[in-house]
């Protein structure tokens, strides 16, 4: 065979299958590129899981450690405000006027205004007062910095001579700092627990019943259009008589405390998580409870064997669409507003 047609022979064979070797080779190469891709898909949705489990983590990590300083401080406040041991049953007091026990915590902060204290649980604070009522919604007792605030008096209230209705606030973070513990009132067996309280202003010590626990929304739309009125200090006798009488509607538990229209009530007012809706989160729901100021020469003693559930507490109209249920007092005539002197 002559070298020519030997030649030609050969090209015609490379000729006839590098095509279907191309195709192989860009068949393989495609199918590896699609491999290739979905790895890196994979790859790559993991490290957004990964990323996105650690923020996670780091902001529930950095809520507890929140918490915890939170309860960390609470305890050197508490140290502040130590009982001061006297021979006499009559509380020692300063040349100002001021209790002793709260002496070193007044020089700390002149903001100071008394002191809440509520049994079995964490709520053992000092309770301040600004002109401002948002000052210290994110101020520590020291004045800096902190998202869950102090415990403040509204700042319409008097603390030496208490008003109508005395009305103190605080964040619930839901980890038992501030008021997040008033929650616990929502339970009959913790309200027989914990039926009075102590609110003592820098003056003089002062025990407190608890008489209800509601919930409320402060936004008129959550409400069929209505905002319950429950921070108002200068209520008329009457007035408040009707408003106790709402309140008692309102109220988780019936508790056996009577209230008088010539009564001093003491409301704690937090944030509650009960109303929150599906896409569209929190709200502004709160969890109200009131106490009314001991009377002279009463009995500390509270019949709590005798309190009972309310079986049809009224609700916002919000607390029904989150819970599914068909409202009952849908068509309540909701027009009561406080009356009294404005200041």
């Amino acid at each position: 065979m002559k070298k020519s047609e030997k030649y030609n022979r050969i090209n015609t064979f490379v000729e006839n299958n590098t095509g279907n070797i191309s195709e192989a080779n860009t068949a393989d190469s495609q199918e590896n590129f699609k491999d290739t891709a979905a790895v890196r898909l994979v790859k790559f949705v993991k490290v957004i899981v990964v990323i996105a489990v650690i923020l996670v983590l780091s902001v529930v990590l950095k809520n507890s450690l929140g918490g915890e300083k939170a309860l960390k401080e609470a305890e050197k406040l508490n140290q502040l405000a130590a009982e001061t041991e006297i021979e006499t049953t009559t509380e020692a007091v300063g040349s100002d006027g001021i209790l002793l026990k709260y002496k070193e915590a007044y020089e700390k902060n002149n903001d100071l205004v008394g002191w809440i204290t509520v049994p079995n649980t964490t709520i053992d604070h000092p309770v301040v007062q600004a002109d401002d009522n948002e000052y210290y919604l994110r101020r520590n007792f020291y004045k800096l910095y902190d998202k869950r605030g102090t415990i403040f008096m509204e700042n319409r209230c008097s603390y030496t001579d208490f008003d109508k209705n005395t009305v103190l606030f605080g964040h619930n973070f839901l980890d038992s700092t501030m008021f997040s513990d008033l929650e616990k009132y929502k339970d009959l067996e913790f309200y027989r627990s914990a039926p009075v309280i102590d609110f003592n202003t820098i003056y003089k010590s002062y025990k407190w019943k608890v008489f209800a626990v509601y919930l409320i929304n402060v936004n008129p739309k959550d409400d069929n259009g209505y905002a319950f009125v429950y921070m108002y200090p200068f209520m008329t006798d009457d007035n408040f008589e009707e408003y106790v009488s709402l309140v008692e509607k309102r109220s988780i538990i019936n508790t056996t405390v009577d209230v008088e229209k010539t009564d001093k009530i003491l409301t704690l007012s937090t944030c509650t998580r009960d109303m929150d809706l599906p896409g569209r989160g929190e709200t502004n729901a709160r969890c109200v409870v009131l106490a009314r100021l001991v009377r002279d020469g009463e009995s500390l003693e509270v019949d709590t064997d005798s309190a009972t559930y309310n079986e049809n507490p009224k609700y916002p109209d919000i607390w029904y669409r989150a819970n599914g249920m068909e409202n009952p007092y849908a068509e309540d005539v909701n027009d009561w507003g406080p009356v009294g002197v404005e200041r």
